[in-house]
């Protein structure tokens, strides 16, 4: 027993000796200038840059041997005017010792501490980085039938300690700043399978990042392998699953899941804002996707806009003049269209009409046919049901069609027409077939007397005012008003008699305590200059038919108009009025209560 305590304390002594006498005795074995040649060259060869390293190098050999490498330069371009690409304060890995005592060091898992890599797309659309070293051979030798050997390179796994990635793109004038990068990249050799996960900061957001592809070379070659990402961080999240390839048309195939907290969240993420608070509009997506050729196909999809859900199918299109294009079909069970107006389009950024349409200046960038169908549609108090719709934008002229929906049981149908969107304002067509106007009255809580019945509400406006500073003044149509078979409410026609036949001004609500039983309401008015004149208003009862013409100056809720209760009986005299004051309650004037002129 002791003998073998003995035995183990020399075995353990010794080995600490002899890797003592190694880690002094391996400088002097291995040339720090030949290494650091050839990590240079490694460099080189890995990234297609020139690397340039200023620090001495560092052996150590414990737990495993290490090199490690301190202010590295990559830099491209023309050796007389070369081009700083990235920096690292250092870059460390493990290198074969064998290969290394040759005078050939093999080097794997790299370790890159505090990296900056910059990335830029020139005017011209190439990029500053080149394609070029032994990668570069690995990825075009990758389907070959005589591959290279550089193909079992290894690689091991590299690290990343707070790195930093600026991209700019001198197409766009724009440019990105992503820090904090941290985590590592799993690829033993070029042709086994690649795992990454990796950390940042994007505008202030933290950012989580994963990929794993069975196949890279493959993949990088442009020729197809199986993939799984997904990317997570409070204002955005997706993931696919699916086949890839990264050729000059790239192809994606496969399942994609994308959710995100809202439009406005996304648009403040992108320019750097805070984002805002207390934001439930999310919005979801669940699709089959396939993109080759400038174009993505949604099938399957599964949309969800802050809990109205649809299913359908959407064609993206990207076009290098035009822009992109949109074409599909959505089908919602439900659409409440001030939500989807939230959580769909970007926020506003000024004062604007009192409908307070949403700011829609980014459909100028694109083009847009969509058909949509609901079940039921709302916008509070309205509420439409078998709703069937398109949504068209092209060039900056927008429109929003109705071919059918049911509302107040009738049939409506309408169309809204913006030209610059909206900036050179728009014409507004709308036709409302067979509804029950009280119930449109009662929904909209009008008041006053009321031609109230089952018939045909039509307008046909149109401004040329931008929408974000319309008034009323710069409106301009025709509203086309006909019922049949209904009541004027709030109206005493015998009392309204009795009160004008004694020459006596008086409030109309003196005659508001009856309803005047019509057969037909006929009326038509144009508007112009905040004003709507009545061309023709006539309601017909029994025996009797009230006539009415002259000015609303609506700017004002005020009245200005001539009127007649006309009996059939033309042996009768007809009881003529004049009406003015405001709305529901204005003054009438019989005409012998208003003195001559002199």
């Amino acid at each position: 027993m002791l003998l073998a305590s003995r035995t183990f304390a020399i075995l353990v002594a010794g080995l600490f000796v002899a890797t003592v006498l190694f880690k002094i005795a391996l400088p002097l074995f291995v040339s720090t200038a030949s290494v650091k040649d050839n990590m240079e060259r490694a460099l080189s060869s890995w990234t297609g840059a020139r690397a340039r390293i200023a620090g001495d190098p560092e052996l150590s050999v414990w737990p495993h041997p290490m090199l490690t490498l301190r202010d590295v330069v990559f830099e491209g371009g023309e050796t007389d005017a070369p081009q700083k690409l990235a920096t690292a304060d250092a870059i460390a890995a493990g290198f074969d010792i064998l290969a290394a005592l040759r005078g050939t060091p093999v080097f794997y898992d790299f370790h890159l501490v505090k990296p900056t890599f910059t990335v830029e797309r020139r005017t011209d659309g190439s990029f500053n980085w080149r394609r070029a070293g032994w990668m570069a051979d690995a990825v075009a030798n990758a389907s070959s039938a005589s591959p290279s050997t550089v193909r079992n390179i290894p690689i091991g796994d590299i690290t990343i300690d707070n790195g930093t990635l600026d991209i700019i793109d001198r197409v766009t004038d724009s440019a990105y700043r992503v820090n904090s990068i941290s985590g590592s990249v799993q690829w033993q050799t070029p042709t086994s399978r690649m795992s990454a996960s990796l950390s940042a900061v994007m505008n202030g957001q933290k950012v989580e990042w994963s990929v794993n592809c069975d196949e890279p070379l493959m993949l990088l070659s442009g020729r197809n392998s199986t993939i799984q990402t997904s990317f997570t961080s409070t204002p955005l999240s997706f993931a696919f699953d699916g086949t890839a390839n990264g050729s000059d048309d790239p192809f994606i195939s496969g399942q994609f899941q994308l959710s995100a907290r809202s439009v406005s969240t996304l648009l403040a993420w992108r320019d750097g804002h805070a984002l805002p608070g207390d934001v439930d509009e999310a919005i979801a997506v669940d699709t089959s996707m396939t993109m080759a050729g400038g174009t993505m196909k949604m099938d399957n999809l599964a949309l969800s806009l802050d809990g109205d859900s649809a299913t359908g199918v959407l064609d993206i299109a990207w076009f290098h003049r035009h822009g992109p294009r949109i074409d599909g079909t959505l089908a919602f069970e439900r659409m409440d269209i001030k939500s989807l107006a939230a959580s769909f389009l970007p926020p506003q950024t000024g004062t604007v009409s009192a409908a307070e349409l949403p700011d829609i200046g980014f459909l100028r960038q694109l083009g847009l046919d969509l058909r949509l169908s609901a079940q039921e549609v709302s916008y509070d108090p309205v509420m439409l049901t078998d709703v069937a719709a398109g949504i068209m934008a092209e060039n900056g002229r927008i429109s929003i069609d109705i071919g059918d929906a049911r509302y107040s049981g009738g049939s409506l149908s309408g169309r809204l027409a913006l030209a610059g969107d909206g900036a050179d304002g728009g014409q507004l067509q709308a036709s409302l077939q067979d509804a029950d106007l009280g119930s449109v009255a009662a929904t909209f809580g009008l008041g006053g007397p009321l031609p109230l019945g089952r018939g045909v509400f039509s307008v046909d406006l149109a401004t040329t005012q931008p929408l974000s500073s319309m008034t009323l003044s710069g409106v301009s149509g025709e509203v086309r008003y006909t019922a049949r078979d209904g009541v004027l409410t709030n109206f005493d026609a015998p009392e309204f008699e009795r009160l004008a036949s004694d020459g006596d001004f008086f409030p109309a609500s003196r005659a508001g305590d009856g309803s005047f039983a019509f057969t037909t309401a006929d009326i038509v008015a144009t508007l112009k200059r905040g004003e709507a004149e009545l061309v023709r208003a006539d309601i017909r009862g029994d025996g009797k038919t009230l006539s009415f013409a002259g000015v609303i100056p609506y700017r004002s809720g005020g009245l200005a108009l001539a009127g007649a209760i006309r009996p059939e009986d033309t042996t009768l005299k007809p009881v003529r009025f004049f009406i003015g004051g405001s709305w529901p309650n204005p003054v009438i004037s019989p005409l012998s209560a208003i003195p001559a002129e002199p």
